[in-house]
């Protein structure tokens, strides 16, 4: 038997509250994959632990194509970032985030020769507001239910950073010219092209067919108000049109004002 190289053979690495959680569950399925654990966090704050301690993970992959997702790689390291924007005050501090974390990107680089990455990506205007409910939903019971005005402001959780889709995108490419772009329209358009399409990128048979009806962590939400929507479609107007012209997809139903889509998301 030829021995295995260590550590994974594909990355997902966003985005957050943009689908990882369904594709992840596609992958999972696979028999030709092994995903032990969906987000490791190894690079953006379990990195102290060491790569013996990555490795681990997937120590019993044997002839399967092994990975794992975790939508905050795509932002790691976080640059010029202030204490204000990490932590606004109804944000409870946790150490591990100033620890210094590497680059994601550039260890995946240097240790994995061949290894594929990508990330699945969903229209940032949504992408916000739902992580806006995410935050909601798992505050501290009897906390204080705070506006998004107040989140997107201090930038808490990074919610504006992580939408800045085509400068991440150009950071990573830099490094994976091959990087793997999907979207989180597709689960519901054409949830088994998706699967097929990915399955493709990893390597494995994509004549598998998964189980696409599993759809973990549903979540409802209120509608986003107008002036938001207007608010947000003019800030990452041009990142839009960057990422668009970037991916070589049509992304102009991203800039409508009015929703276009029920409330509730995949993650």
């Amino acid at each position: 038997m030829i021995q295995r190289a260590p550590g994974p053979d594909f990355v997902g690495v966003g985005v957050q509250k943009s689908g990882s959680t369904w594709l992840a569950e596609v992958l999972r399925q696979h028999p030709k994959v092994f995903l032990p654990k969906k987000e490791i966090n190894f690079y953006s704050g379990k990195f102290r632990k060491g790569y013996s301690w990555y490795h681990n993970w997937f120590s019993n992959k044997g002839d399967r194509v092994a990975g794992e997702f975790t939508p905050l790689y795509l932002i790691s390291p976080l640059r010029n970032l202030s204490r204000k924007s990490n932590y606004p005050e109804w944000v409870p501090p946790r150490l591990y985030f100033w620890r210094k974390n590497p680059s994601a990107r550039d260890e995946l680089k240097a240790h994995y020769p061949g290894i594929r990455v990508f990330a699945i990506f969903r229209n940032p205007i949504d992408r916000a507001w739902s992580y806006y409910w995410f935050r909601i939903r798992i505050r501290k019971e009897g906390s204080k239910i705070f506006p998004f005005e107040k989140m997107w402001n201090n930038d808490g959780r990074w919610i504006r950073t992580t939408g800045l889709y085509a400068q991440h995108l150009a950071y990573w490419r830099e490094a994976f010219p091959n990087f793997g772009v999907f979207f989180y329209e597709d689960i519901k358009r054409d949830p088994f092209g998706l699967a097929r399409a990915t399955y493709r990128f990893i390597g494995v048979d994509d004549k598998f067919t998964p189980d696409i009806n599993h759809w973990p962590l549903k979540g409802e939400y209120e509608p986003m108000p107008t002036s938001i929507r207007e608010m947000l479609v003019d800030f990452y107007r041009e990142q839009i049109l960057i990422f668009s012209a970037m991916t070589g997809r049509d992304l102009s139903h991203w800039l409508y004002t009015k929703e276009a889509s029920p409330r509730g998301d995949q993650q």
